[in-house]
């Protein structure tokens, strides 16, 4: 389950969606340096694009900055551009783990890959009204 939900990200572009997400988790114990955990994710997003469809970033980034696996959820409303090929982005799935974490790691960025690949379950996401329903909504399609 998510560390952070945030329904409503008033946002306008992809770096403050990232910078929104990262300061609900930057507040957590297990965010060891949060000042470092930014620096990673916005260092991750000048790699290679962070969007897996038209709709959906999955900013993430393996540091030294946390002690477990973290996750942030957000839906902009409205959508905002990640970059040119991404010009309206309405989820945002933030990952941040440790780096010795890599296999946890690369199986949650692969299920939240699959899951939000699915459209009936990125429409659920969208259309859910509470924290709870989107909640129920990820843990449905969530292994684990």
């Amino acid at each position: 389950q998510p560390d952070a939900v945030v329904l409503d990200l008033p946002v306008t572009s992809g770096e403050d969606a990232i910078r929104a997400l990262h300061s609900r988790l930057a507040v957590l114990p297990e965010v060891t340096d949060p000042d470092e955990l930014m620096r990673a994710l916005m260092e991750r997003t000048t790699v290679s694009s962070v969007c897996i469809s038209p709709d959906v970033a999955l900013p993430h980034a393996r540091t030294a900055a946390v002690s477990r696996l973290l996750l942030a959820v957000g839906r902009a409303t409205p959508a905002v551009a990640f970059d040119a090929g991404h010009p309206a982005v309405r989820l945002v799935i933030l990952v941040a783990t440790p780096k010795e974490h890599v296999a946890e790691y690369l199986r949650l960025v692969a299920g939240m890959i699959r899951l939000l690949k699915n459209e009936r379950v990125r429409a659920a996401l969208l259309a859910a009204p509470t924290e709870e329903e989107f909640r129920a909504v990820l843990a449905r399609g969530l292994p684990g």
